[in-house]
């Protein structure tokens, strides 16, 4: 390999420095603190069924390498990329550019941010680096879930949580979690004909067996022929961080789960 002569170490190196402040003001723009309201995204939605739904589809996925529903976009990172992006549409000529009003491409992009999520959830979407320290420290997440192989095994693992459930999904479960528990991830409590009682989390049932992680993590599969008693509790032990974390906090964290797509 031929080496470089000072010339060639000079250009090196500026271009490294080009890619870092490329990639430092890209990251800034990420971090754009935005919130969405309920009626800027129902607002989005008729904006998007009417414009939009024809080429990108019911769900977002119509075009080749974006899938709005699970906030993947090939050519776009924060809301002003968006914002470009539908007033002067590509540069290839796939998309036209729109002449829609602001508070038209508001609620559109609202509608977009929101994973396509039409459940009327107001949220505010933070900084993801920010969100990590919340999820690690003050959150204190990581006492129950999981992530990428870190963490404890009690609650569900959220290492796909932000491909698996759209943000508003995700803002209920941390405000709201009662209301935004799924079945399976309920509680259980079991009562067995040797009078033996355990409590835990099912991660898995069929007809003849129900599979759970217990208080102490430990991985059961008990028959169900040898069940005395099966409540699926209502409650959850997840707790509301209403009030628990400030509203940027919450918009941070929320922005973290969201970037976990596994």
């Amino acid at each position: 390999m031929a080496r470089l002569g000072p010339m060639g170490r000079a250009l090196l190196r500026m271009g490294a420095v080009l890619l870092v402040c490329t990639a430092l003001a890209h990251s800034a723009a990420a971090q754009e603190d935005h919130q969405y309201s309920a009626e800027q995204i129902q607002g989005g939605y008729r904006l998007y069924a009417s414009q939009c739904q024809l080429c990108h589809g019911v769900n977002g996925d119509g075009v080749g390498g974006t899938n709005f529903s699970r906030q993947q976009f090939r050519f776009v990172v924060t809301d002003a990329d968006v914002r470009r992006m539908i007033v002067n549409g590509s540069s290839g000529g796939g998309m036209p550019p729109f002449n829609l009003r602001d508070e038209e491409l508001d609620g559109l992009i609202a509608f977009l941010r929101s994973g396509m999520d039409r459940s009327g959830v107001t949220f505010r979407l933070g900084d993801a680096a920010r969100g990590k320290a919340v999820y690690d420290g003050k959150g204190g997440c990581a006492a129950c879930h999981r992530v990428a192989g870190q963490g404890a095994r009690t609650a569900p693992d959220l290492t796909d949580i932000g491909y698996l459930r759209r943000p508003g999904q995700i803002f209920t479960s941390l405000t709201d979690p009662i209301k935004a528990t799924m079945p399976i991830n309920r509680p259980v409590t079991i009562t067995l004909k040797n009078g033996r009682v355990i409590t835990g989390r099912r991660y898995d049932e069929d007809t003849f067996s129900v599979r759970l992680i217990d208080g102490n993590e430990t991985m059961l599969s008990l028959p169900k022929a040898d069940i005395a008693r099966y409540q699926i509790r209502m409650d959850t032990d997840m707790p509301s961080f209403r009030g628990r974390l400030s509203d940027g906090e919450l918009g941070d964290l929320l922005a973290y789960l969201i970037s976990l797509k596994g």
